[in-house]
């Protein structure tokens, strides 16, 4: 079983940084439309069309791509002082406690998510300025949160694992994250 977790838990992370790859190439394109239409407006008084409707749908899409990743390398904020003070088994099991907590938050944005992008094709959204639909662009937002439920289910399959072993074997790490 540790070895089917574990292997589940290098693909995930394997996808996600995938996942994370693909948005740091979004955000310099981002970066690259913005600073050139900066620099047609500044030079030739002359911007390029479509660019803030087309900013704020790849914004939506960078950012849900990191997520992935940011769950699978454990990079969420955690308050440790009270598991710390309590001892290894207290702390496996507040950890536990906070993956239940994050799958389950993941889950209903997923869901939420699910039922606004439907709504979008439904009502035929389109961008103001260049008329681009809207939905394809929030299937890719969907479908990233959608990839964040089996991330953060090893995750929590992780620190059962953990909180049942009372803290964990020496050799396997805590889960890493902002410990204060």
């Amino acid at each position: 079983m540790r070895d089917l977790i574990g292997k589940l838990d290098a693909r995930g992370l394997s996808a996600a940084r995938w996942s994370a790859f693909c948005g740091l190439v979004g955000l310099v394109g981002y970066a690259m439309i913005t600073i050139f239409d900066v620099l047609m407006r500044w030079l030739f008084n002359s911007p390029l069309d479509g660019v803030a409707d087309t900013n704020r749908l790849m914004v939506a899409i960078i950012i849900a791509s990191f997520f992935p990743m940011a769950i699978a390398e454990r990079h969420n904020v955690t308050i440790r002082f009270l598991g710390n003070a309590l001892g290894r088994r207290v702390t496996a099991w507040l950890e536990l406690f906070g993956a239940l907590l994050t799958t389950s938050v993941f889950v209903l944005l997923a869901w939420q998510l699910v039922k606004y992008t439907i709504d979008v094709f439904e009502n035929q959204e389109t961008t103001w300025l260049l008329g681009w639909p809207v939905g394809p662009w929030w299937s890719v937002v969907t479908a990233l949160m959608i990839f964040c439920i089996p991330v953060q289910l090893v995750v929590l399959l992780v620190a059962v694992r953990q909180a049942y072993r009372g803290g964990g074997p020496a050799d396997e790490p805590a889960a890493p994250g902002l410990g204060y």
